[in-house]
């Protein structure tokens, strides 16, 4: 009995190393993929070899020459920060307000802010570009820009608000005590406090924003304004794609990502499940 009951455990963790295992070759195995496609000739894209013969750097060079590359970065910088400060304050100032204001009509509005999350984004497209064409908005970056000025997306809300409640609130009582008003409060307390949520919002923007390829596609027409997600498509002509370039410049746009996520991935994880784990 006593053999079996330990023998329980190393089985256990071997079928979730195995798990974890298969679950990691999922992602990686087409990572790799694009690594080595990114690396190949165009003769050698579609053979049977998973790795080039010899390996083209100057694929990389080429990809960044071919487009307007770092045009479309700075045109993705353009939409990326002033969207980050606003989703991060903006969804802050919502949260602070379900989680510390007692109002009337409070759970019927924040039900209504939660039923958001599952309105498909396709219903709202038509209706927003209409409003953004008829004030004269289009193939300009501020219909990608202000709407993160107002509320910051349901979910952001929803995550900074329950970390907030979770926050004593002997903390603002002691410092309205002291003479600090409720916007001191939030800006000395509540937001030092909220890191680890305020970042894993700022990943997801950040996330969202860089890899973003529709909002783009629907509002900018213009290719000097176009962002790096956009850019991409220039790769692909009327009657052939140049696969290789096409990768170079995917894996190029990939790393920011990749890198941001693994500086920040311990607040990320602490945000999410500090939130999760807190009721109400």
């Amino acid at each position: 009995m006593n053999q079996a009951t330990t023998r329980k455990p190393v089985y256990s963790k071997l079928f979730s190393m195995i798990m974890l295992l298969a679950g990691a070759a999922v992602v990686l195995i087409p990572l790799l993929w694009t690594f080595a496609t990114s690396l190949k000739t165009p003769a050698e894209v579609f053979k049977d070899d998973f790795f080039p013969a010899v390996w083209m750097w100057s694929n990389y060079k080429n990809a960044v020459l071919a487009i307007p590359f770092f045009t479309f970065l700075k045109n993705t910088l353009i939409i990326l920060i002033p969207v980050l400060v606003g989703t991060v304050l903006s969804s802050a100032l919502c949260a602070y307000g379900f989680a510390r204001f007692n109002f009337r009509g409070k759970r019927t509005l924040f039900l209504v802010l939660l039923a958001t999350m599952m309105l498909p984004s396709q219903v709202t497209m038509i209706p927003m570009f209409i409003m953004f064409k008829e004030i004269g908005w289009v193939d300009t970056f501020l219909p990608l820009i202000i709407p993160a000025f107002f509320g910051g997306g349901a979910f952001n809300i929803f995550l900074m608000r329950q970390f907030m409640r979770g926050i004593p609130r002997d903390l603002d009582e002691s410092a309205f005590v002291d003479g600090a008003n409720k916007m001191q409060i939030f800006t000395k307390i509540m937001l030092p406090l909220s890191m680890p949520p305020l970042i894993a919002v700022s990943i997801f923007t950040f996330m969202g924003v860089w890899n973003d390829f529709q909002g783009p596609l629907i509002y900018l027409n213009s290719s000097e304004k176009y962002t790096l997600a956009l850019g991409l498509s220039m790769f692909k002509g009327l009657y052939n794609v140049e696969w290789n370039m096409l990768m170079a410049a995917t894996m190029l746009i990939m790393l920011p990502p990749l890198l941001v996520f693994f500086v920040a991935q311990k607040y990320f994880i602490e945000g999410i499940s500090i939130s999760s784990a807190i009721k109400g």
